[in-house]
């Protein structure tokens, strides 16, 4: 082998050398970049879960309450339907005692003008 031929030879190698060692660098730089990302997902991945049985915790609370409200619109519902009966014989009783009124108006008025009319009253004076 010349000289010639053994610096080319080493200057390949070289060159070969510095190339595995950008690759080493490279390959080093995105198991670390993996390394971070896996992380950072899986952190969002421990958030999403946190949120998710939050929101499940929630939901059950809103479910009991729900059934809760529920069963006592369930047990006021006779007493709502019994004030409604009441008011509506209330309005009943209002109106039946308005038309009583207005006959009995009428009816005194009637009985004055036949006292009035017909009847002839004389009063004796001493």
């Amino acid at each position: 082998m010349s000289g010639d031929d053994a610096s080319s030879v080493n200057a390949a190698l070289l060159q070969m050398a510095a190339k595995i060692g950008g690759l080493e660098s490279t390959v080093a730089t995105l198991l670390h970049t993996w390394t971070q990302m896996e992380a950072k997902a899986s952190d969002g991945r421990k958030d999403l879960h946190q949120k998710v049985d939050a929101l499940r915790a929630e939901m059950t609370t809103m479910g009991a309450q729900l059934a809760t409200a529920t069963k006592d619109i369930a047990d006021m519902k006779p007493t709502v339907q019994a004030v409604q009966n009441v008011q509506v014989q209330a309005t009943g009783v209002r109106n039946a005692s308005r038309w009583l009124y207005w006959l009995a108006v009428l009816l005194s008025g009637g009985v004055g003008w036949i006292l009035t009319s017909f009847v002839d009253f004389h009063v004796k004076r001493r």
